[in-house]
C-alpha cells in the first residue's frame, strides 16, 4: 500500500519536518459540527462524544472528515462486540489502526505533531483573574 499523503493540519501541527511545500490552496470545509450524527448507536455516540471535541480543538477534524469519524466510531464499537464474544477481528482491527492514523490518534503520529504549550493566562484559573 503506498503512503497517503499527510493532511496540511497535520503537517503544520508536526511542524513541516520534510520541509516539503505546503498546500495552501487545501479546501477548507469549515469546523466540524461536534454534534454526534443520529445514525451512531449509543456505545458509537459515546466514542463519538469523547473524540470529536478533542479532534476539533486540535484543528484536525473538519467537517468533511465528519463522515470518516462516523465510520471510525462504528467500527471500533463493532470491534469491541467481537472481542467481547471472544472473536477477535483482526481486519477491522488494522482498518481502525490506519482511521486513527489519519486523524493523528496513535502515539506514532502524535510524535511528529507539535504543539505550543499553553501559556500560565490560557492555564486554569489565570485566563479569568489575570
Amino acid at each position: 500500500m503506498a503512503n497517503l499523503p499527510k493532511p496540511t493540519a497535520l503537517r503544520l501541527l508536526a511542524g513541516n519536518p520534510g520541509k516539503r511545500p505546503l498546500n495552501l490552496r487545501e479546501p477548507v470545509t469549515g469546523e466540524a459540527d461536534t454534534q454526534a450524527p443520529s445514525e451512531l448507536s449509543e456505545a458509537a455516540c459515546e466514542h463519538w462524544n469523547r473524540l470529536a471535541p478533542m479532534l476539533v480543538k486540535s484543528g484536525v477534524l473538519k467537517q468533511s472528515d465528519r463522515d470518516l469519524l462516523v465510520m471510525y466510531c462504528i467500527g471500533y464499537t463493532a470491534f469491541l462486540q467481537s472481542a467481547a464474544e471472544g472473536k477477535l477481528n483482526v481486519t477491522l482491527m488494522a482498518q481502525l489502526r490506519q482511521a486513527l492514523g489519519e486523524m493523528g490518534m496513535t502515539p506514532a503520529a502524535r510524535t511528529r505533531i507539535i504543539v505550543d504549550k499553553p501559556t500560565e493566562k490560557e492555564d486554569g484559573k489565570a485566563r479569568f483573574f489575570g
